[in-house]
């Protein structure tokens, strides 16, 4: 998979590095990473108090692809980073930002295709109701990094319906079900 050059406006600005910490007890160690604030809070927040028009809601889309695509893609280099699955995309972690662009957040879960990695025995995680269907059968090739991506690809599918629902379009605004 390879980014357009349209992303690549977007990509330095996805949620910066500030700084990085370790708080550890005995057993059990937890990982910090700060990031910037982004005020308007996570997507799923922002569309419970906000409708989109189509312009909206295609720069949340695109800039949300971007970012999924700048994760997904391995860049080779001294500044390189290997491709990254993020495995639990869902609108809580998706920021937006003061200018209406988005930023992929929280990568607790993800994995990359390195042999470095130990990915659980369990392929089934991140949030259910998010989840491709090899994931929740648990079918999914663990053998293969691309199942990953792919299984990324329709969380991305259900946050945009998710997006599209709180879209205005020619006067009308579709109701709840």
């Amino acid at each position: 998979m390879k980014c357009g050059p349209t992303c690549e406006p977007f990509l330095p600005r996805s949620a910066g590095f500030i700084a990085a910490d370790i708080k550890g007890s005995g057993a059990f160690t937890q990982l910090f990473l700060i990031t910037d604030y982004h005020e308007n809070g996570s997507l799923y927040d922002y569309l419970k108090v906000n409708t989109l028009d189509a312009a909206a809601l295609l720069r949340l889309a695109y800039t949300a692809a971007c970012g999924l695509c700048h994760l997904h893609t391995e860049i080779y280099g001294t500044q390189g980073k290997p491709a990254i699955a993020h495995r639990d995309l869902k609108s809580k972690n998706i920021l937006v930002k003061k200018n209406g662009t988005c930023c992929i957040a929280d990568l607790g879960l993800a994995v990359n295709d390195t042999s470095e990695v130990d990915i659980p025995l369990s392929t089934r995680v991140g949030t259910r109701r998010y989840m491709a269907p090899e994931v929740l059968d648990e079918s999914l090739n663990k053998n293969h990094f691309q199942a990953y991506i792919m299984a990324d690809i329709y969380s991305y599918g259900l946050v945009v319906w998710e997006m599209t629902r709180r879209c205005v379009t020619g006067g009308t605004f579709p109701l709840k079900q």
